[in-house]
């Protein structure tokens, strides 16, 4: 059982945290343990949409003092900020985040369950010297269950697996068993890890779409990601926008703050979204539904909550690059054929530095894995 709950505001005051250290079969291979050393330092890398952040937030500052229309700005700023640093990720030569999700489900009579997710992602787009990478884990674990869904854990613990991509398009996928919790009391938060084995289907294989290609050409506008998302969430895509949420749909940003934070060189932003434009909107709606494999689900009000029951945290730094972001939310549907509400809290860290971005110790455990597979 997790010892605590790692809350979206308590991202912010974190320190460095181990996050990843696996055991493994003897047919399989192990992570070692990696650590998000520098997510507190300013990013080595260049962010592409850092004039048109700067520009937003000179926009805001204009408008701080101004009582008329400060509060639409302050909105207007806050969806700008999340778009682009979102989008510098399609552009970005490297970054690595890790994401840790907790979400408690209701069914009703059929039982209750509390499943963390927890994802790893280090992506190193193809230059003119140097391949293209990725490396991408997800663990899933039942921290709790109970009534009839107890004989499904291993339906809600299904998808946890590593992809592996190397020379931009060449895919090792190794499939996960067993997850469980890192028994050490130093971490600073619950990290998951699990057995690693090689999935032989997709084994080596390369891909006649490459996974790791950088966008090329003029950069999207506003206007153009806002359509860009819409076409991927109904192709079915993982589209660029994070949270499932199209930030830039008119009036789903119900209100906004724009904080300094204290290092002076980035801000705190917090959004409250409006459930009712965010369930009427086509590409928000679709991508809640796409990624919780739900045909009906839809946001819902959080009833006694004294703040938004859909609300994303995030912090930038002011070139524009996401140091942090989290989001807090509450859905009601049926998934996996069972119907109920599902209240999630998500958190995802950023560095951008060599040695976080390094791919030494992840080549080594591949190539122990190839080694032993034969």
């Amino acid at each position: 059982m997790k010892r605590t709950i790692i809350k979206i505001l308590s991202l912010l005051a974190v320190p460095a945290v181990v996050v990843g250290a696996a055991a493994c079969k003897d047919d399989g291979a192990a992570n070692s343990g990696y650590e998000l050393l520098d997510k507190d330092e300013y990013p080595s890398v260049e962010a592409p949409y850092e004039d048109e952040s700067r520009a937003a937030i000179e926009r805001w500052l204009a408008a701080e003092n101004n009582p008329l229309t400060s509060a639409q700005v302050a909105k207007e700023v806050a969806a700008e900020l999340f778009a682009y640093a979102c989008y510098n990720e399609e552009y970005i030569d490297k970054y690595v985040y890790f994401s840790d999700q907790t979400g408690s489900t209701d069914l009703g009579v059929t039982g209750k369950s509390t499943v963390t997710k927890q994802d790893y992602k280090l992506i190193i787009h193809e230059g003119e010297d140097t391949p293209g990478y990725k490396y991408h884990y997800t663990i899933k674990h039942v921290d709790e269950i109970s009534g009839v869904i107890s004989m499904f854990q291993s339906l809600f613990e299904s998808g946890t697996r590593l992809r592996f991509v190397i020379d931009t398009n060449k895919l090792y996928r190794f499939d996960g068993n067993d997850p469980h919790y890192v028994e050490d009391e130093s971490l600073v938060q619950d990290i998951l890890t699990c057995n690693w084995t090689p999935d032989t289907g997709s084994w080596g294989v390369s891909e006649d779409e490459p996974p790791i290609v950088k966008r090329e050409g003029e950069k999207l506008t506003l206007d153009e990601m806002a359509q860009d998302v819409l076409e991927t969430a109904r192709s079915g895509g993982e589209a660029a926008m994070h949270c499932n949420i199209n930030i830039l749909a008119d009036g789903i940003v119900d209100s906004a703050s724009i904080v300094p934070m204290p290092s002076g060189d980035g801000y705190t932003v917090t959004m409250n979204i409006n459930i009712d434009v965010a369930n009427e909107d086509e590409a928000s709606i679709t991508m809640l539904r796409n990624a919780n494999g739900s045909s009906d689900c839809r946001w819902v009000s959080d009833d006694g909550s004294t703040t938004s029951a859909l609300q994303i945290l995030y912090q930038v730094w002011d070139n524009g690059l996401f140091k942090v972001y989290g989001l807090k939310e509450t859905w009601s549907g049926t998934t996996n054929g069972f119907r109920g509400t599902a209240n999630s809290s998500l958190s995802v860290q950023y560095s951008y530095s060599d040695r976080d971005t390094d791919m030494t110790a992840k080549l080594a455990m591949l190539d122990e894995a190839i080694a032993s597979r034969g």
